[in-house]
């Protein structure tokens, strides 16, 4: 199955499954809702400083079940939700050194670029006519797309893979063949996050969970009256929501079916040599 069959057969299994969209919708809106108001909160008294830890420990859980039901889903057809929880902490745990990884390139990307810092543009005398536009600083343009594709494409794409290779089974199961089974099913996992069926598949996602709320969201245009402005407003935001839920959701659940289908890296059990019999 090609990745782009892959990826409207999720989009066409998940419209039909009324049920599972609900459940991720509820998730979603609850993690919406719990992120929201962890940014209008104040820290003003001792209450609301217990909300905001509260909240900081409460996104990070409900994004890894949403990840992990998502996944589980996309697997058995169904909701395990012990499973889930128990997924939900191992894919927290496999994040933090894909997140430390990313800093750190960031960071060198960062101390590259200074190297390379835009020209000073002398300032010219006002003349008619629009200002000419300034010369564009190649180097800047480089740097920003690698920061996008490190933080937008690479890291997510790592961090799914090794969510779907750990996903299912108790946190034991992970090191029940040994560090050398664990290590080769990380590396398979990260080989398969930047194959082109992957990456295909990452790219038909981002133009819907991405790149079209943005741009139902960024155009401004004037709308007579406060209430159709506040109310257009509102359905934009929700065109977004629905959007970024479709478009993520089918995404994952590509990703996690084109890695099924994928070969498993399995080890090889060495064979004791038989002894030889004494000849007669």
């Amino acid at each position: 199955m090609t990745p782009v069959k892959t990826f409207f057969r999720s989009i066409s299994a998940l419209l039909k499954q009324p049920g599972a969209l609900i459940v991720f919708a509820i998730i979603y809106a609850i993690l919406l809702a719990t992120f929201f108001r962890f940014i209008w909160i104040r820290e003003a008294t001792v209450w609301q400083v217990l909300f905001t830890y509260t909240f900081m420990i409460l996104i990070p859980a409900e994004f890894f079940i949403f990840q992990a039901a998502i996944i589980d889903r996309a697997r058995e057809q169904k909701f395990r939700w012990r499973v889930i929880v128990i997924d939900a902490v191992k894919f927290f745990m496999a994040t933090i050194p894909v997140l430390l990884i990313a800093w750190l390139l960031a960071y060198l990307l960062s101390k590259l670029a200074l190297r390379f810092p835009a020209p000073v543009v002398a300032s010219l005398p006002v003349t008619q006519g629009p200002p000419k536009p300034a010369p564009l600083h190649w180097p800047s343009l480089l740097f920003t797309t690698l920061k996008f594709v490190l933080w937008g494409v690479a890291m997510p794409l790592a961090a799914i893979h090794l969510w779907i290779a750990i996903a299912g089974g108790e946190v034991k199961s992970l090191f029940s063949g040994g560090a050398k089974s664990f290590l080769s099913r990380i590396g398979s996992a990260l080989a398969r996050a930047f194959s082109s069926d992957s990456v295909l598949i990452y790219a038909l996602g981002l133009i819907i969970f991405f790149v079209l709320p943005y741009l139902v969201l960024v155009p401004t245009f004037t709308i007579k009256g406060n209430k159709t402005e506040f109310a257009v407003f509102v359905l934009r935001l929700l065109v977004a929501a629905v959007l970024g839920l479709l478009g993520w959701v089918v995404t994952v659940s590509a990703l996690t079916k084109n890695a099924a289908q994928a070969p498993t890296v399995s080890d090889s059990v060495p064979i004791p040599n038989a002894p030889a019999e004494a000849p007669a």
